[in-house]
């Protein structure tokens, strides 16, 4: 049987707008966040979501809870659904330098300034954080495991920005636009009972050179969860 996967980023929060990386912090929805989340409930108001599946963190919560709202659609908490545990970078604005993979990383106050060839191996772990390897695992095998185990058709799958990007990167040959996967926005991944395809593309995706997508993929990772 297919199954249809409906993958929303969170409703917008304060640290979206500072350009803070949150990682794992726990920050909830900012009025605008909520208003968006509202707007995605009526986006996705013509199809019957059987359940949602949602990262922990209040602010999948809190928009997943608004989706299933009007059909009280089943809520289920997988916390394999969090953003990238960035260690001690989070809550910090990233700037990436063009030194030597090797110099130091330096934070001062809330800035922390990182060479960027050090943010493009996958097996670099930010202290007290986890790899992109290990975030890029961690996020596959809980999308893998909800569809395996699962008879629901229509899923719902509320998480963030970071983990949209790893699934993008692992299922398919696109990444996001310059300006990223804009905040309560969705696209649909199908699972064939083999492998997942997406379905109508959404125009913040494009297709681009390997390379490029490693680069961007870093660069919107840090800032936009």
């Amino acid at each position: 049987m297919k199954k249809n996967l409906y993958i929303f980023r969170h409703g917008e929060t304060d640290w979206n707008i500072a350009k803070r990386m949150h990682g794992i912090t726990d920050i909830p929805l900012n009025k605008t966040g909520i208003e968006q989340s509202y707007a995605l409930a009526k986006c996705l108001s013509n199809v019957r979501l059987d359940c949602i599946y949602t990262s922990s963190l209040s602010r999948a919560v809190q928009t997943a809870e608004i989706v299933a709202e009007k059909n009280h659609t089943p809520i289920i908490t997988e916390p394999g659904l969090m953003e990238w545990n960035l260690g001690i970078f989070c809550g910090k604005i990233l700037h990436l330098t063009k030194r030597p993979k090797w110099t130091p990383i330096k934070i001062i106050k809330d800035d922390v300034y990182i060479p960027r060839t050090l943010l493009l191996d996958g097996d670099y772990v930010p202290q007290n954080g986890e790899s992109y390897n290990m975030f890029k695992q961690r996020i596959c095998k809980s999308i893998e495991n909800i569809v395996k185990n699962t008879d629901a058709k229509n899923i719902g799958i509320a998480t963030h920005g970071g983990a949209i990007r790893a699934m993008l990167r692992e299922y398919t040959n696109l990444t996001q636009a310059k300006q990223g996967m804009p905040n309560a926005d969705y696209f649909v991944l199908q699972w064939d009972g083999n492998k997942f395809s997406i379905l109508e593309q959404p125009n913040w995706l494009v297709t681009k050179h390997p390379v490029v997508l490693m680069i961007d993929f870093i660069k919107k990772a840090f800032h936009n969860r």
